[in-house]
Formats: C-alpha cells, structure tokens, sequence
C-alpha cells in the first residue's frame, strides 16, 4: 500500500496552515531536492506516513525497489510554550472543534506570536531531517517526498500540527492546571470609573465566538477524532446529560 498525493500539478497544499508549513520545509530542504521529492510523492512511492509529538516518519520507496525510511522533525514544545499555548487554546473554547473540523484559524497564531510561539516551523532552522538512504547530510528526496504527503495530510487535519508540538486534543479541552492560569491583574485606583461602568464595559467588550461548540454534532467530529474524543468534547462544552 502506498499513499499517492491529489494535487497532480503546481503546489501542494491549499490552507493557510498547510503552505505555511510546506514553505518552512521548502526552505530547509532547497529546490533541487523538493522537486525530485515531490515526483517522487506524485508516483505513491511513500508507503505510510505515522505522526508522533516531535516526529513525522514513513517509509519510502525509490526507483530501485528499495525501502528506506525517512524522518521530518518539528520538536515538540518546551514546558514554557506549552503553558503558552494552552493559554491561548484556552481562550477560545470553539478551538478543539474547529480544529475536528479541519480548520486552524489564522487568529491563534497571531495571538500565538506575542509569546513567539507557534504550532508551525517559525523558520527551516526549527526542523530536522534523517533518511536510512546513503545520500548523506542530505536532506534527500525520500524526505522531501514525505513532507509533500505530511503537508497534505496537514491540509486535511490540522489536529496533526498539535500531535507533532507534543498535544493531544483532549489536552485542550481538559480543566488547566495552576500553573496554567493566567494571572490577572487587578484594576488600578479608579480603573472601574463612575460606580464600576467603564470596568463593566471593558469585561464584556470581548465579542462572543462565532462558532458555537455546544452545538457541534458530536458525530460530525466522531468521524474525525474518534467515537472517544468526540465524546469528550461534547461533554466538555455541553455537561452532563
């Protein structure tokens, strides 16, 4: 068995998240080797493609017949970003079901950038590559082939963008620790105004989420996540039965 790319011609990739991280790994891994490795995806030489926190790997074959197994690293969070992250996550409880829904929106990672955080490559440098193939330093066309079938993989479930940062999406849905919250500050003397209305109007000047998860079918999100996780989403937002 092999996986084989849709896009037949031109880029790979068509969300926002999905170009971006396909321009980050373009850059490491240069013209020469992205448009042999992306022939090479093309023609289904990827056999499989299995995504952990820090790594994407699959075997791939060459024109030979040989087997040789590549790697893309994008390292997982360090604790600092991690807490960072979730803050953010946090915020947005329509987040993990848009995101079993196929979508990233672009305004987390632009929150996401006050703290120099990002679920994408900021940059080539923050990825790494290994093959089993001779071609070496490399990066060689066995890893280019498999980031062309991650960046589509991407394009359709961005819920791999958290597994390769070292998140689950139940990650984003459970109850955050103490060193998870946020601190606020208070008010300074005479913030609130006359009787507390200014500070009543700047606590509710935030607009209400336009996707309602309460409301989220959980099947639509089983078909994505699993019977499990879709569960634990709807319990999340909607409560006990």
């Amino acid at each position: 068995m092999s996986i084989a790319l849709r896009s037949r011609r031109g880029a790979v990739g068509t969300s926002w998240h999905a170009v971006a991280l396909r321009d980050g790994a373009e850059h490491l891994l240069g013209p020469a080797r992205t448009g042999r490795g992306k022939a090479d995806a093309r023609a289904g030489r990827v056999q499989w493609l299995d995504v952990d926190a820090g790594v994407a790997r699959g075997d791939v074959r060459d024109a030979d017949g040989e087997l040789y197994q590549a790697r893309l690293e994008l390292p997982a969070f360090r604790p600092d970003d991690r807490r960072a992250f979730l803050q953010v996550a946090r915020a947005h409880p329509e987040l993990p079901a848009r995101l079993a829904a196929g979508e990233y929106p672009q305004q987390i990672e632009a929150e996401l950038a006050a703290s120099m955080v990002s679920l994408l490559p900021r940059d080539g440098a923050e990825l790494s590559h290994d093959c089993s193939c001779p071609d070496w330093p490399g990066p060689c066309r066995h890893v280019s082939a498999l980031l062309y079938v991650l960046v589509e993989a991407v394009d359709d479930a961005p819920l791999l963008l958290l597994t390769l940062r070292g998140f689950s999406l139940e990650d984003l849905v459970a109850p955050a620790g103490p060193e998870e919250r946020a601190t606020v500050p208070e008010p300074a003397d005479g913030a609130d105004g006359v009787d507390g209305v200014e500070g009543t109007a700047a606590s509710t000047a935030a607009a209400p989420a336009a996707f309602d998860p309460a409301r989220t079918d959980p099947a639509r999100l089983a078909e994505v996540v699993g019977k499990e996780v879709a569960a634990v989403i709807h319990r999340f937002f909607t409560g006990p039965a």
